[in-house]
């Protein structure tokens, strides 16, 4: 888990999409509404239209998020990606 990466995880009951603070704080900047940037705007939309996919396709729906470092659903990621690094 990089500070340049989106990371979309599939794991059954969850389908999550991670942002590393790089790309949080380029989004937050809003790089993606500027012109010169339509190459971020699509780095952003492409795993929301992926976890999309997964979702119409499953039965029972998993649970949708989009996270960060420092955000409360940022432990469920961390719980599967890293489960020994949990304290």
């Amino acid at each position: 888990m990089k500070n340049n990466v989106i990371l979309l995880l599939d794991c059954f009951f969850y389908v999550c999409i991670w942002k590393g603070d790089t790309i949080k704080k380029w989004e937050e900047a809003k790089y993606q509404d500027d012109p010169n940037f339509e190459n971020f705007k699509g780095l952003l939309e492409a795993p929301r239209e992926d976890a999309k996919y997964i979702m119409q396709e499953r039965f029972p729906m998993p649970r949708f998020f989009i996270t960060h470092n420092g955000d409360t659903n940022n432990r469920k990621l961390l719980s599967k990606v890293n489960p020994s690094g949990l304290n």
